[in-house]
């Protein structure tokens, strides 16, 4: 189907706009959305001190670890505590919701070792997939996804009668704007389904929540309520009754809990336990979630044993496709071959967004005349390539620290962003050329992420090595995506360097831009 040049040019000013505006964006969503994939593994990976085998002896009582949680700080009528088991270690992470704020602990419930939070490492990477510590941030990146969206059918639509033939079309060593643009359009078209896939479903879990209230506004008349219980969300609304009662025991709890969700097995994933002490407590269980299959959880007065709400009653057909749709977003279903697939394809987008910057560029604007485009042109560099490397100091900085300093978690975080933005402003020196710049940050997150799985086996018992026979398969898992980073990164930086220096030789390509510029 060929398009009458006004509909091309329409829809080309679509792609090639929505693509621009978003690329940035968009390149820090997938780029973290590879650790989001190993966001389990990397929480045991980050701190040393977690790497224990889950106990021979079973998973320990959720008893036991309420008493372990009592042992490090005080719990008065009425406070509010969560108690998260994991598949593969036996430490808990106990979440102690304060007047001050959030307070985490890691719980042995064998030896009674309490580790205050010295890493958020995992946390932190998997919250910026979606802006979390930005306001409205989960709102915007569900904007962002909808121009995903606008720009994959625009730019579908405008390379359509060409697909064929452009399918495997590759050339490297022709100029960046042709490079670039078989680049762009091969990666883009294989990964297509799920760039599609991952688009729509983030920007339905994104925006849902205001929807949801847009909905209940014009609807409902404001009745927030009416619109939870129609998607599944529906919490619990209990007041503290200001009185002390006797509370059953967590066991009691859960095991009351299991009998009345049809389906609901093994130890529950999380339970958090609301007015300690108090005659309304009540203790919310999360069992763990099914692939692809419905929630199991129900909600248990902890005074009477009562339950009050669970899964079996709040199903309903917008909470199943909600399910359903995060599931296939996170990859939650054949995992050993899926997290490897999503991470690899979310690194090929990154790839797509980069190059479509760089057609964008050349075409408009071949030797970045304008000072706009000089900018965007700098600007893609510092945020991409500088995001790699200020990930790949996040990584070294977690094993450079010491781990008796205080708020050691805080520090790691603002070193990461200080190096991100080093970069940016590194890529913004007036004299120093973009390709360059990207060249050595590569270079340079190349060499930390591979110092840091270099530095774990010189120096740490569970590695890359020795993790599979510690039964530590996440510490493995976690240290091969290190090493993949440091061949991806490593390869980058290579090409980036190789391509320049051959176009300086005799008989080289002429530079056609501050990007090839020698």
């Amino acid at each position: 189907m060929k398009l009458s040049p006004r509909t091309f040019r329409i829809q080309y000013d679509l792609h090639a706009w929505a693509g621009v505006i978003a690329s940035l964006f968009l390149f820090v969503i997938f780029f973290c959305g590879v650790f989001s994939m190993f966001r389990e593994e990397l929480e045991l990976w980050q701190d040393p001190a977690l790497q224990a085998a889950p106990s021979l002896e079973g998973p320990a009582s959720f008893d036991a670890m309420l008493a372990r949680v009592k042992e490090q700080a005080p719990l008065p009528v009425g406070s509010r505590v969560g108690l998260l088991s994991h598949e593969d270690t036996r430490f808990i992470t106990a979440y102690l919701f304060e007047p001050t704020g959030l307070r985490v602990l890691w719980l042995d419930p064998v030896t009674g070792a309490a580790l205050p939070e010295r890493s958020r490492l995992a946390s932190e990477l998997y919250w910026m997939h979606f802006f979390y510590r930005v306001p409205w941030g989960m709102e915007f990146s569900g904007v962002v996804s909808v121009a995903l969206l606008m720009a994959l059918v625009s730019g579908l639509w405008i390379h359509l009668k060409d697909l064929r033939a452009q399918w495997w079309r590759f050339r490297p060593t022709a100029k960046p704007r042709f490079s670039a643009s078989d680049a762009h359009k091969v990666l883009g078209v294989f990964g297509l389904p799920f760039t599609a896939m991952l688009a729509w479903s983030g920007a339905v879990l994104c925006l849902s929540a205001l929807a949801s209230q847009g909905f209940g506004s014009a609807v409902y008349g404001g009745q927030a309520d009416r619109v939870a219980r129609l998607r599944g969300h529906e919490e619990p609304l209990r007041e503290a009754a200001r009185s002390e009662a006797p509370m059953l025991t967590l066991d009691t709890v859960v095991a009351r809990a299991r009998q009345s969700v049809p389906g609901a097995e093994g130890v529950p994933r999380y339970v958090e336990l609301h007015h300690y002490g108090d005659a309304r407590a009540w203790a919310g269980v999360y069992f763990q979630l099914a692939p692809l299959g419905p929630d199991h959880f129900a909600h248990v007065d902890t005074v009477s044993g009562e339950t009050f709400g669970s899964s079996a009653e709040s199903r309903t057909p917008a909470f199943t496709f909600e399910r359903l749709l995060f599931d296939l977003h996170a990859g939650r279903f054949a995992e050993a071959l899926m997290k490897p697939l999503y991470a690899l394809l979310a690194l090929a987008m990154c790839a797509v967004l980069i190059t479509g910057n760089l057609v964008w560029l050349e075409r408009r604007d071949p030797l970045r005349k304008h000072r706009g485009h000089r900018a965007l042109e700098r600007l893609t560099v510092g945020v991409s390539a500088g995001l790699a490397f200020g990930t790949a100091f996040y990584f070294a900085v977690n094993r450079v620290l010491p781990w008796t300093l205080a708020r050691r978690a805080d520090w790691e975080f603002g070193l990461f962003l200080g190096a991100w933005a080093l970069a940016v402003v590194f890529a913004f020196v007036p004299r120093v050329v973009p390709r360059q710049v990207a060249s050595v940050l590569c270079a340079l997150s190349a060499v930390l992420f591979g110092g840091v799985v270099v530095g774990d086996v010189a120096l740490r018992d569970v590695n890359l090595f020795t993790a599979l026979a510690r039964g530590m398969p996440p510490v493995f898992l976690s240290e091969l995506l290190l090493c993949c980073m440091t061949l991806c990164c490593g390869g980058l930086a290579w090409g980036l360097r190789r391509r320049r220096t051959v176009e300086a030789l005799p008989g080289g390509e002429a530079p056609e831009g501050p990007l090839v510029k020698a």
